[in-house]
């Protein structure tokens, strides 16, 4: 995969800037769908779908359970690019997944109490190619998977910026029966035979007041409606 990014992928986004986002939203969704396709084949799992996301640039905001998300939140998004605000540490360091993270231009952050400069102008910029229809930002606002599966508390900060700057409309992403596989040693055993159901929910406009009090409220009331959506999902009415 490193080999790939780098002697391939790289090469031809220099040689073809202006395609740079079809070339990155190709190669991600190849990913999701050798992913979900492994999944699948290896260790039978189900993907169950209710609802769709449009062919447009938008906001989808998606509950964060396990190391399958990633590619499941890519597969079910088939319009431009996906950007996903990403842990300072995965765009460092790490082969196939950090130079994909800086090929994808992923913004990066540490998840400290402040945002610093470069982590604002980084979500701010991705917001802004929402905004002109050239990307879609894909945000897990949990900031990590919980343990119990259930949604945790939103990091507002992201939002904040994500609404303020994207104006697009928002879905929700609610995704339940992957708790068990929080992690890759996890997966490994941890999927066989495994149902995975999703709601979509949306379009909801962002607040046309961008003040950061209007978002929060915003920010809360989808916190309210995926935590609905995931206990239909839990009682069997999903």
């Amino acid at each position: 995969m490193e080999l790939g990014h780098r002697f391939v992928i790289a090469p031809a986004i220099r040689l073809f800037p202006a395609k740079r986002n079809a070339i990155v939203r190709a190669l991600l969704r190849m990913h999701a769908h050798v992913t979900l396709g492994m999944a699948r084949v290896l260790a039978g799992v189900r993907v169950h779908v209710r609802g769709t996301i449009p062919a447009e640039s938008c906001v989808v905001v998606m509950n964060h359970q396990s190391v399958l998300d990633i590619p499941l939140g890519v597969w079910l998004i088939p319009g431009p690019q996906v950007v996903i605000p990403t842990r300072a540490r995965y765009g460092r360091g790490i082969p196939g997944i950090s130079t994909l993270v800086r090929l994808s231009e992923f913004p990066t952050v540490a998840q400290g109490r402040t945002m610093t400069r470069e982590e604002l102008e980084g979500l701010t910029t991705a917001a802004q190619h929402v905004a002109r229809g050239d990307r879609t930002l894909l945000i897990f606002p949990e900031g990590h998977r919980t343990r119990d599966g259930g949604i945790g508390r939103f990091m507002r900060s992201g939002l904040r910026i994500t609404f303020a700057h994207a104006r697009k409309p928002v879905y929700c992403v609610v995704a339940d029966g992957m708790m068990h596989a929080r992690t890759t040693t996890d997966a490994l055993a941890g999927f066989a035979n495994t149902d995975v159901r999703v709601t979509i929910l949306g379009p909801f406009a962002p607040p046309a007041d961008p003040t950061p009090a209007a978002v929060d409220e915003f920010g809360d009331q989808l916190h309210a409606r995926m935590t609905e959506a995931l206990a239909d999902l839990r009682a069997g009415h999903g």
